[in-house]
């Protein structure tokens, strides 16, 4: 039964709860990962019109017509758009394998504690092995 509240014991529970939290925030940070993974948000900045004139009124240029601008807009847009999706991809699938390993790693340890703390607290009864 109890063996009351030895140094052994409070570290038993200590790190039984901790990898426990460790463990379910981990599974939180995973499954909010992957829905980021699979469901992605764009939240790029968008350049407006107004920014490219005054790039060119910065450098002391002749600012081109709206057609133009609204050209040179969109040929960025879509110059950064391939590179900045792979990017995001890749920086999505670390989080993903990093959210992963959160509480991958702690869960022997939980199960390693948490099993010697039912094993000297609360034994098996009536010969029954678990």
């Amino acid at each position: 039964m109890s063996q009351g509240w030895s140094i052994r014991n409070i570290y038993m529970y200590l790190i039984s709860f901790v990898t426990l939290m460790m463990v379910l925030f981990g599974i939180i940070s995973f499954l909010n990962n992957t829905a980021r993974f699979f469901l992605e948000t764009d939240y790029r900045y968008y350049i407006t019109l107004m920014d490219i004139e005054q790039e060119y009124l910065n450098t002391g240029r002749d600012v081109p017509p709206v057609k133009e601008l609204e050209r040179i807009r969109e040929e960025r847009h879509l110059a950064g758009q391939e590179e900045d999706y792979l990017r995001n991809r890749a920086y999505r699938l670390r989080n993903l394998i990093g959210s992963l390993a959160v509480w991958l790693v702690p869960l022997p340890f939980y199960l390693y504690h948490w099993r010697k703390i039912k094993e000297e607290h609360y034994p098996p009864r009536g010969g029954a092995t678990a």
